[in-house]
């Protein structure tokens, strides 16, 4: 995907992938900041001003997306205003669930963000499989393995998810949500990339 530091050379607008903007600090340890689905894509920021990404981003869980490079979004973006204004209000929508997030860090215990989080990858990927390993859930939550572990076996005995080595279900979205903290809401909507000649198929 895109790494930090570096400007990103296409914009990449999810099908059905989950991708993950990952901030790293000095001593290795990494957590997740953003999750980018159908409603968001990987990239425009850069792409439009040619600054550095500030984060890497990787896929967290593999589908498909499309991708469009920076110069081909820059030339649709300086013909079309309808289409600048619908991926400025996109960056702008991802700024304020960063915000949220925050708050929701820093206030909400470990099982009801990973029963927000959950939901909200179901959301973006159109699916209740998810292909998700203790670590990857524990790098997303910023967690220790052991605290995730105790977190999804709480949503399992539930009756929420069902959990294997590795592999994830939802079983019943409906407890998984009443498990969420407060922030829990929907995507909004799809942001599909544009259709212009140049863009092509990642996955």
């Amino acid at each position: 995907m895109s790494e930090e530091g570096v400007a990103a050379g296409a914009a990449v607008f999810p099908e059905g992938a989950l991708l993950s903007r990952v901030a790293a600090m000095a001593d290795g340890r990494t957590v997740e900041v953003a999750a980018l689905g159908q409603d968001d894509a990987a990239g425009i920021l850069s792409c439009l001003t040619s600054a550095p990404e500030p984060c890497r981003t990787v896929v967290r869980i593999g589908g498909p997306a499309r991708a469009i490079p920076a110069s081909v979004l820059k030339s649709a973006v300086d013909r079309d205003h309808g289409l600048r204004r619908v991926l400025l209000q996109s960056i702008q929508n991802r700024a304020i669930r960063i915000e949220q997030d925050l708050a929701c860090n820093a206030l909400h215990d470990v099982t009801a963000r990973l029963a927000r989080w959950l939901l909200l990858a179901c959301a973006r990927t159109g699916e209740d499989n998810l292909p998700l390993t203790q670590d990857d859930m524990a790098a997303v939550l910023g967690v220790q393995r052991t605290t995730l572990n105790a977190s999804a076996m709480h949503l399992r005995a539930s009756g929420a998810i069902r959990y294997n080595r590795g592999a994830l279900r939802v079983l019943d979205a409906a407890r998984l949500e009443a498990a969420a903290c407060e922030c829990y809401r929907p995507p909004i909507g799809d942001l599909r990339p544009v259709d212009v000649r140049g863009s092509r198929r990642v996955a």
